[in-house]
């Protein structure tokens, strides 16, 4: 931390003393992937006033972004009781609870945006909490695609074969809306709202070869045949997954965790509600991106969520 000081003392020369020009100054640099000089600024601002709740729910923000999910939420949480919008802190509190699998909180946030049919189903996962099943690891096939997603791969979803789109842009397993009269789906719906789009599901199990996910968060949509489906790299993530186009395989790990001596290149990553970004030469590369897609078209490359890293060898 002395270092990043050390190397931000231009930037804060440059900055108002006020924590809010701190933050609007690291806000920018944030947006135009100079990361850790923002990381800095977000750091010092909550230094310089540590019972401003905006520092505080902006560095909760960044380190939500950057992997550190619970550390991200208990600084927000904190924002929260030093007087922040409780909605606004909400807002951004709910997604990184549920990639935590922390329903209880999510079941229990003030202010929540979730509608009738999502609490419904964060309070019956708060009690029957998503596990993963199987052997250390698998590998799976998966067929790469040229533009947009990353590709498809094969789920069974009890007794069916689905092909599933995997895309960076999406949230959860999305379904055909054929699903919610399955046995295999648990479906909340709000009594006052009769679209299904707005409802909210858990698929039982979602298996991947010999892995096997229980009580995935689920959404409904027509899509081509009830075979079809879209599942969110937010899915596989805490599986630290290894994609590798030459193999056309991915691969899975059960405990999420990717050796810190793997070989590869590491690019820094920021993890958004519009997916995640690579941040490579001062800039920020959507991962749904062509650019993204040259960049790594080298080898295999591994999502490492727990850092907030993608490892490309």
């Amino acid at each position: 931390m002395r270092r990043r000081l050390f190397l931000a003392i231009p930037l804060l020369a440059a900055a108002p003393i006020q924590a809010q020009g701190v933050l609007a100054r690291a806000d920018n640099l944030l947006r135009v992937g100079r990361m850790f000089a923002a990381e800095t600024l977000y750091y010092y601002a909550v230094r310089r006033a540590p019972r401003d709740p905006d520092a505080r729910l902006a560095l909760g923000r960044y380190l939500a972004a950057r992997g550190a999910f619970r550390i991200g939420a208990v600084l927000m949480e904190e924002a929260r009781y030093f007087g922040a919008d409780p909605k606004k802190v909400a807002v951004y509190l709910a997604p990184v609870y549920a990639q935590l699998g922390d329903f209880r909180s999510l079941a229990g946030l003030p202010n929540t945006p979730l509608h009738n049919a999502e609490r419904a189903r964060a309070e019956w996962l708060r009690d029957n909490a998503p596990t993963v099943d199987g052997p250390d690891s698998v590998s799976v096939h998966w067929s790469p695609a040229d533009t947009g997603a990353l590709g498809t791969v094969v789920l069974r979803i009890g007794q069916e074969s689905v092909r599933a789109t995997l895309d960076p842009l999406a949230h959860g397993l999305v379904l055909d809306t054929a699903w919610m009269r399955s046995k295999d789906t648990k479906v909340f719906a709000s009594k006052f709202d009769n679209d299904v789009r707005n409802a909210a599901g858990v698929t039982h199990s979602v298996a991947l070869g010999d892995l096997t996910v229980r009580r995935v968060l689920t959404s409904f949509a027509p899509q081509a045949s009830p075979t079809d489906a879209v599942v969110g790299l937010d899915v596989l993530m805490p599986l630290a997954p290894t994609i590798d186009a030459a193999a056309r395989r991915i691969v899975l790990r059960k405990n999420g965790r990717v050796d810190r001596d793997m070989p590869g290149e590491r690019v820094q990553t920021l993890l958004f509600g519009s997916g995640l970004w690579l941040v490579w030469e001062e800039s920020m590369i959507p991962l749904a991106g062509a650019d993204a897609r040259r960049l790594l078209s080298g080898g295999p490359w591994t999502v490492d969520w727990r850092r907030g890293q993608v490892v490309a060898q």
